[in-house]
């Protein structure tokens, strides 16, 4: 919780950052295994980006105990292809059609379980996750494809990190610092650059100049 007060505390002029670009609908969906001390409850998180920018993300505990990573990441992915359903059925109400979306993910046994029609007798208690992914997969209508750990976005929403890859992820998430206003005095009340002054301050606490 202290961690998560000094973020807050150093990052008040951050934010999302939003750019035009492409109707490309993707997702990055992960899952620890047994992250949780208390009761073994794995946590999973995912992102879904429309072209550059992230429109929906969540973090959160799963309701049940995962028996292999495997297992985690496959119930992770049938929450991720269901939020991409949702969205996928708001733009067709809004008359956007959007192509086949895409979840990556960092497990090869989640990817093989959405793709392959045998049913591993370990997995059989996974069924009504299976038959959702997979009907998904097979109407052509989600694709799952495999990204490297190092590249999954969404390992910011399921463990704690390092401090450089934290940094990594956030600006993949788009979260950035608010660029220098004209307009004088932000929110807070630190100066800025404004347009009707000839006079320069520097202000050290924030490490910006006012002219």
């Amino acid at each position: 919780m202290k961690c998560i007060l000094r973020y807050l505390k150093d990052t008040p002029d951050y934010g999302l950052f939003y750019q035009p670009g492409s109707l490309m609908l993707e997702a990055y969906s992960d899952a620890d295994y047994a992250g949780c001390p208390d009761d073994c409850h794995s946590t999973s998180g995912y992102c879904v980006y429309l072209g550059h920018n992230p429109i929906s993300w969540s973090a959160k505990k799963q309701r049940t105990v995962s028996r292999s990573s495997t297992e985690g990441k496959y119930r992770q992915l049938a929450y991720t292809a269901a939020e991409l359903s949702w969205i996928r059925s708001l733009f067709k109400d809004l008359g956007v059609r959007l192509s086949t979306p895409c979840i990556w993910c960092d497990n090869i046994s989640s990817i093989s379980l959405a793709s392959n029609p045998v049913f591993h007798a370990r997995t059989k208690h996974l069924e009504v996750d299976y038959h959702y992914v997979r009907d998904k997969v097979v109407h052509k209508e989600l694709e799952v494809c495999y990204i490297s750990t190092t590249n999954q976005v969404a390992d910011i929403f399921t463990k704690s990190l390092s401090k450089s890859r934290f940094l990594l992820l956030t600006n993949k998430l788009m979260v950035r610092a608010r660029p220098i206003s004209l307009q004088g005095c932000n929110n807070h009340g630190k100066p800025e650059f404004k347009s009707n002054s000839n006079t320069t301050t520097y202000d050290s606490q924030s490490d910006m100049i006012s002219t």
